[in-house]
């Protein structure tokens, strides 16, 4: 019992040691489900940051797999942010903090102009904020977002850590440490280790002792590594919730993958926060592409409700590769919704 109990306590330390730590190095942004959000004080926005050009439509949450042009995109949760000035910098990370730099090893810089890398001066942008960087240079980074509140005028600031190409363990190798103490306690305590000079001395069933004494750990890895398959595999289905939260779209192109400069048709799916799906709703939509300043080149309009949930949109159409939004007017006789659907090309 006493050799359950240590190794459950060892156990249950290695995964608050694992997670814990890793969701405060990020600072002010935190997952949320297949989301990232970011808390700017008392306003929170859907936080995520693309590659177009590397890595076409997939989303990062903070840390970037190489150098070259990146898209930060903030879609507003709350609608107040849509009226208030946003202020983005970028600046090299060099408070020796790593991933737990925090806004006052910031506010304790001397001279933030000479270690900014970007700098986009306050805007109001009253869709979705989008700021475009081109790293010329790997390297640990920190992202900070300023809003200040219209009556008050106090400012509201969030501090992300993000490296851009750099292959970081993180708490890789402080994972492996604690499962190999695991088994070490696991097996000196129940005469493993006696058993194995045994083993040793008359040269019998090595190879079988090897294999019962590593179990532990492997059932171990092998857990780790499926939960992060997992993960992965839901980030490839995305979803968009509406901003009340109430509403969750998806949506199928007729054509796979999304063309550019060609007409073609979405199917809508919609659907409650309990998985029911909407019906009989009316939908407007508009759009375009916010880091040019400029909407569709076509009107899309829903055309047809289909059943189950599932709703015709005709005329849509991309002219261009870039980052894209669609912003969805949903209008049922108990309620009205807005979603806002991004999609890169």
């Amino acid at each position: 019992m006493n050799i359950m109990r240590s190794i459950n306590l060892l156990v249950s330390s290695l995964l608050f040691v694992l997670y814990a730590p890793s969701l405060l190095a990020h600072g002010s942004v935190v997952a949320e489900g297949d989301l990232c959000l970011i808390k700017i004080g008392f306003y929170t926005s859907h936080f995520k940051i693309f590659q177009p050009l590397a890595s076409k439509e997939r989303e990062f949450c903070e840390d970037i797999p190489a150098s070259g042009e990146s898209i930060f995109v903030m879609e507003y949760r709350h609608q107040e942010l849509a009226n208030v000035p946003i202020e983005f910098r970028i600046i090299n990370n060099i408070t020796g903090k790593g991933r737990f730099a925090k806004l006052e090893d910031v506010q304790a810089i001397k001279d933030i102009d000479a270690i900014t890398v970007f700098y986009q001066p306050p805007t109001i942008e009253p869709q979705v904020f989008t700021a475009l960087h081109n790293f010329e240079q790997e390297g640990n980074f920190l992202g900070i977002v300023t809003v200040k509140h219209p009556q008050t005028d106090q400012y509201y600031s969030a501090v992300f850590p993000f490296s851009v190409g750099v292959n970081s363990w993180g708490l890789i190798p402080l994972f492996v440490c604690f499962a190999l103490l695991a088994q070490l306690i696991y097996w000196t305590s129940s005469g493993g280790f006696g058993r194995w000079r045994i083993a040793t001395k008359t040269k019998l069933n090595k190879r079988n002792g090897f294999v019962i004494k590593c179990r532990p750990m492997l059932i171990f890895a092998t857990s780790f590594l499926l939960m992060g398959a997992s993960s992965e595999t839901t980030r490839a289905q995305p979803s968009w919730v509406s901003d009340s939260g109430s509403l969750t779209v998806t949506f199928k192109s007729e054509i796979n993958p999304l063309p550019i400069n060609q007409m073609h048709n979405w199917t809508l799916h919609l659907q409650d926060q309990n998985g029911m799906p909407v019906a009989n709703a009316l939908i407007t939509l508009t759009g375009g592409m916010p880091v040019h300043n400029h909407g569709f080149p076509t009107n899309p309009v829903m055309t047809q409700y289909l059943g189950n949930g599932d709703y015709r949109v005709e005329g849509i159409r991309f002219h261009m590769q870039g980052d894209w939004v669609l912003n969805l007017v949903i209008t049922t006789v108990d309620f009205m919704d807005t979603v806002l659907i991004s999609v890169t090309l």
